[in-house]
């Protein structure tokens, strides 16, 4: 992945971006941080933070007046967060740490007045290990003296002189200022600072017009080595002291003063927080406000929303699986990739996304973090760095759904030729075998031209997956057929499906199920349900208005009483099922259905197969919208049917193509069709663990199968058991059973692997001679 790709992805995520109290502030004080610490009791923790964004915080504190206010988002629902307060609370309950300035340079700068900004300034250069002469009349800090002693307390400009005197700055008194002493002093220092805060500067005719002209950026005046600042409010004040300290420290230095110091001023932030779910609590004024107890500061810290975005991180479980946000993952993901040799400890995040794009429609920037990982995929893949582990199984399982053995394409019966054909996928015939029969009947008595059947997968699983040789086969392969087939109009059930002919078949005419059905009469065993259903849009529709507006047009004529989620539509939530999602990594599958389970107390009503079956996967009911079109069952016993296991969902795909050829066709199924042909119990506590492990019945039966006509198998004397292992591919599958009277297996466990260890029996090429030749050596077989 080019650097380019990454700085553009990263740029687009504003997590990172400072709250607007920051970027408002003329010191840039992290007043959410600020507000953090102390509404957790960390007072020393929050003075550490004032010390070092704040010059001078011990009299600053005092003294700010809270310009973030006029800024706080939380001003939009009811009142500020009084920072002020918070400040001089954390400055009262606290010590200043001793100060540890660089060591020193041998450069010097000289500072006229005392005021805020001059203490400011020298405060600065002095710990960078510059040497700062204050000149000033009258007791230095003359122009604070006069401030009530209830806003800022008699030993707070003590213990600030204290502190400077710590970082190498002295200070020389005199009766007045003069043009002489501003001659003398550019020749005995490198820059000299005019700080027009100090009353006793503001009258000096220093032979320079009147205001003395600076540039804003650097403060530095047009005369040559001199910056000047002439700020009325306190908060102002140091942050002139600062920004000329920064400026004469690149001047000492050799830098120039101007470059990159845009951030030094205050700017509008990117960051995007949401209110929407901000209660109102207004602010208690304590009882004393220059003096607020730990409680009533901890109390109005704690009314600080900490301004964010993680807009997408709210919305999405994957994202929040990983505890980070986008621009954090893609630095992992970037790193991931620049991997030649090693532990490539990304892979899992990579696999585990949905990629259903709702983190682009709801990001304020539109950060496509489902993009980013696809593009991932896709590099990886095609540098033969991706594990095939993560999605092999679901890879074979699309290839045998398009085999012989399933996939077939059939005319209309009695016709030659087909106006329509109708394409249901891969999932929704094993799931919903007799209503996906009666959808191709109704269509055939709807449609003129003649309706002709294809049975198969897409191959939204290859593209999924990054494979790209793989994803244009089954494109060629489906665009073969439709060739065949005349060219005709395609009718796809699955929103899945309906995506990848976008993307990758645009050439052929396809419309979706939903709008021919919309558009035409609906079937007369249609009904609503007895209850209002929750709708789910799936993640697949998130940019097909028309059938979004079909399915509702459906739902009306079947007077079915609907609710729309809080997230539908383009925002709508996904399943876990896209992307290959819940085939890497189950349990964050799992979560992502969970967040959408928990939308709604309704029952679910859906239009894509996949999304109703992880629903009630995760305990949700949930119905098809072909349950209520075509109902063959109770709506509450649909609503609880348990979705097909993996292995039923093959065996299901070979039913359904034996019993729709057999009754439109005519067509018996030729010898063998069936997929397990051996005998076998499997208890249901069992058969979970086989679910999770990936391991289908006919796995078991080809173990088996192997086992009794090679003889190739351990025998536990103690338990009466067999094991036997085979390695039909990549993976090495291990059974242990008995043998029933009748003939039947009982198995009672099984579990694969991928591990290839020469000489022992299971790990190696899985040939019979591995494990005869392992209990040659010792074993019993």
């Amino acid at each position: 992945m080019e650097q380019q790709t990454l700085r553009q992805f990263e740029a687009r995520c504003i997590q990172d971006e400072p709250p607007v109290c920051q970027t408002q502030c003329p010191l840039h004080v992290d007043a959410r941080n600020l507000a953090r610490l102390i509404a957790g009791g960390k007072i020393s923790e929050a003075r550490r933070l004032l010390d070092r964004t704040m010059p001078l915080a011990g009299l600053a504190g005092y003294l700010c007046e809270g310009p973030c206010r006029g800024h706080c988002r939380r001003r939009e629902v009811d009142e500020p967060i009084d920072m002020p307060l918070l400040e001089r609370f954390c400055i009262a309950r606290s010590r200043f740490a001793k100060p540890m300035p660089l060591p020193p340079t041998g450069k010097k700068a000289a500072i006229f007045g005392s005021g805020l900004s001059s203490l400011a300034a020298a405060w600065e250069l002095g710990r960078k290990g510059h040497s700062v002469h204050v000149f000033h009349v009258g007791p230095p800090g003359r122009s604070l003296i006069d401030v009530p002693a209830e806003k800022l307390p008699e030993t707070a400009l003590k213990e600030t002189l204290g502190q400077l005197a710590a970082v190498r700055t002295t200070f020389e008194a005199a009766e007045n200022f003069s043009p002489e002493q501003l001659d003398s002093a550019k020749k005995k220092f490198m820059a000299v600072y005019l700080g027009f805060d100090d009353p006793a500067l503001k009258a000096v005719d220093f032979n320079m017009s009147e205001p003395i002209p600076v540039e804003p950026a650097t403060l530095a005046a047009l005369t040559g080595r001199i910056f000047a600042s002439r700020e009325p409010s306190f908060i102002g004040q140091l942050a002139a002291g600062r920004r000329a300290a920064g400026s004469i420290d690149r001047l000492m230095q050799g830098v120039s003063p101007a470059t990159a110091r845009e951030a030094e001023a205050t700017y509008p932030t990117k960051l995007y927080t949401n209110l929407a779910k901000v209660t109102v609590k207004p602010q208690k004024p304590p009882a004393d406000p220059l003096a607020p107890t730990p409680e009533e500061a901890m109390e109005e810290a704690g009314r600080c929303i900490q301004c964010e975005c993680l807009e997408c991180v709210k919305n999405c479980a994957y994202l929040r699986h990983y505890k980070g946000h986008p621009k954090k993952y893609a630095r992992e993901i970037y790193n991931n990739l620049s991997v030649v040799h090693g532990l490539r400890k990304a892979n899992n995040m990579i696999n585990s996304c949905a990629e259903c794009g709702l983190c682009k429609e709801i990001c304020p920037l539109e950060a496509d973090s489902g993009q980013f990982i696809a593009k991932a995929r896709l590099e990886m893949t095609a540098a033969s760095r991706m594990p095939p582990s993560a999605h092999e199984f679901a890879l074979e399982d699309m290839l045998y759904s398009n085999s012989p053995a399933v996939a077939f394409f059939r005319h209309q019966p009695g016709a030659d030729h087909s106006a329509w054909l109708f394409f249901p996928g891969c999932q929704l015939p094993p799931s919903l075998p007799g209503e996906t029969a009666a959808v191709y009947e109704h269509l055939r008595d709807r449609l003129a031209g003649g309706v002709g059947f294809a049975l198969g997968c897409c191959g939204a699983p290859a593209k999924w997956s990054g494979r790209q040789k793989l994803t244009q086969t089954v494109r060629d392969d489906l665009h073969k057929i439709w060739e065949e087939a005349g060219r005709p109009q395609v009718i796809l059930a699955c929103a899945s499906c309906s995506l990848f002919f976008q993307a990758e078949l645009a050439e052929i005419p396809a419309i979706t199920l939903w709008d021919v059905l919309a558009e035409t009469e609906l079937p007369a065993t249609g009904r609503a349900a007895a209850e209002e259903l929750a709708l789910h849009d799936p993640c697949a529709a998130r940019h097909d208005p028309k059938t979004r507006q079909s399915i509702r047009t459906i739902a009306r004529r079947l007077e079915q009483p609907i609710r729309e989620l809080p997230l539908s539509g383009e925002l709508t939530r996904c399943c876990g099922y896209g992307g290959l999602a819940s085939a890497a990594n189950p349990e964050v599958g799992d979560l992502i259905a969970g967040d959408r389970a928990g939308d709604s107390d309704l029952t679910m009503l859906t239009y894509c197969i996949m999304c109703r079956d992880r629903l009630k996967g995760v305990g949700k009911p949930s119905l098809h919208l072909l349950n209520l079109l075509f109902p063959n069952a109770p709506m509450e016993k649909a609503a609880l049917r348990k979705p097909p296991g993996i292995s039923e969902r093959q065996e299901g795909r070979l039913e359904f193509r034996r019993d729709l050829l057999f009754k439109c066709w005519g067509e018996s199924p030729a010898p063998g069709w069936l997929m397990n042909s051996f005998p076998m119990h499997i208890s249901e506590e069992l058969a979970s663990r086989l679910e999770r492990r990936r391991i289908l019945t006919s796995d078991l039966a080809a173990v088996l199968r192997h086992a009794k006509e090679h003889g190739a198998q351990f025998f536990n004397r103690e338990t009466g058991r067999y094991l036997t292992s085979l390695r039909p591919r990549q993976v090495t599958f291990w059974v242990e059973y008995s043998l029933d009277d009748d003939g039947a297996y009982t198995i009672h466990d099984a579990y694969c692997h991928r591990m290839v260890v020469p000489g022992v029996p299971g790990c190696g090429a899985g040939s019979p001679a591995s494990l005869e030749g392992y209990a040659a050596k010792g074993g019993r077989a």
